[in-house]
Parts: structure tokens; C-alpha cells; sequence
């Protein structure tokens, strides 16, 4: 049987969630610029989603930088010094992908196409370096289970205070996940949560990007 970690486990699961939303968002936009322009029915919705795109893979790599990064270096041999310098470029294509959705940068969807084509090309080999050092085969030798689960409730606490306004969040994290990952995601998660305000109350607020969510 394969070994296990929550920690893995749950780093795995928020490159899931970044990786497709990157994905959903390049293909919309090759979409929209095929069509010459993004219909108006789709525009709420699309800003919604890749600005909270953007405020998940912040709050991701804030948690690495100030949590699990800190925490590893002197217990687990990886390439830090790459990672954070990947997160430093990620940082500046989000800063650029915040001017298209601002409004203060010109050249409308295919700008935005192009700051995420830059997110995209640094985004593969970045999660690629992450999954083959963070293994649960590595870590189960110098962090215990307990340790581990511990260190990923802390994670999750952080990642909270971070990726922007729960009712967008939430929706956004759980809906770019599918079967058995969206069930393990959503396990911590208060039962009032997950099914009275998300599916309820909050709909109303997050109903605009459902169109690239998974149902």
C-alpha cells in the first residue's frame, strides 16, 4: 500500500484545484478570443474566478513561504532557494494578471491570455519540483503523522486568512476539485458550511463563476 500524508496529500490537492482553474481560465480565454471578445453574460463570471484564482495561488505560496518552507529546511533537502525565487516570478505575472482584471493595463482578453500563457509556463515545472520532494516517503522519516496533521491544520488556518473572501473561496476550492479529493477536502469542513451556507446562502454571491466550476 501506498504510504500516506496528510500534508502531501493536501499540497497535491490545492495544485489540483490551482492547476485546472489555470487551465479552465486558458482555454476560456482562447474561446473568448476566437469569438473576438468575451460575451458580456460571461464577463462577471470570468473576473470572479481568475481574481480568485489569483488570491489562492498567493495565499498558497504565502503559506509554503512563511509556514512549510521554514519548517522543512533544515529537516528535508529541496531546492528552496528555486521554489521561492518561482514564487517571486508567480507573484509579479499575479500583480500583471490584477492590472488586466483592473482595467489598468491595455489589450483586454488577449493580454490576460498572455499574462496566464506566462503563469501557465512557470506553473508545470514549479508543482513538478514541489511533488517530487514533498513525498510522504520522505517526510514520514523526520515528521510524525500527528506532527504532519498538526502542521496541515495550520496550513489550512493560514490559507483561510488569505485567499479572499469565504463565500468565493470556499466555493472556488471545493468546485475545482471532483470525487474522492473534493471528499477529503471538504471533510474538516463544519456540516452548516458545506451544505446550508455554501450551497444556500452563499450562491448567490459565487453563482457567477459556476460556469467554470465542476458541478
Amino acid at each position: 500500500m501506498a504510504e500516506m500524508s496528510p500534508l502531501v496529500e493536501a499540497l497535491f490537492r490545492i495544485h489540483k484545484i490551482i492547476s485546472r482553474a489555470l487551465s479552465i481560465s486558458v482555454q476560456k480565454c482562447d474561446e473568448y478570443l476566437g469569438k473576438q471578445g468575451m460575451p458580456p453574460e460571461d464577463a462577471a463570471g470570468f473576473h470572479m474566478y481568475i481574481t480568485t484564482l489569483k488570491r489562492v495561488t498567493h495565499s498558497h505560496h504565502l503559506t509554503e513561504d512563511e509556514i512549510v518552507f521554514p519548517y522543512f529546511r533544515d529537516k528535508l533537502e529541496a531546492p528552496y532557494s528555486r521554489l521561492e525565487d518561482d514564487h517571486q516570478a508567480l507573484a509579479r505575472i499575479l500583480v500583471d494578471l490584477d492590472k488586466c482584471l483592473s482595467g489598468t493595463s491595455s489589450g483586454g482578453v488577449g493580454k490576460l491570455r498572455e499574462a496566464l500563457g506566462e503563469f501557465d509556463k512557470l506553473w508545470g515545472p514549479h508543482i513538478g519540483i514541489e511533488q517530487e520532494h514533498f513525498t510522504a516517503e520522505k517526510l514520514k522519516p523526520v515528521v510524525a503523522m500527528r506532527e504532519q496533521a498538526d502542521l496541515t491544520a495550520r496550513c489550512d488556518e493560514h490559507g483561510k486568512r488569505n485567499s479572499g473572501p469565504g463565500p468565493l473561496a470556499l466555493p472556488f476550492l471545493l468546485y475545482n476539485l471532483e470525487g474522492a479529493d473534493r471528499e477529503a477536502f471538504s471533510t474538516p469542513i463544519p456540516w452548516v458550511v458545506k451544505k446550508v451556507l455554501v450551497p444556500i446562502v452563499w450562491r448567490g454571491q459565487w453563482k457567477p463563476m459556476s460556469p467554470f466550476l465542476l458541478p
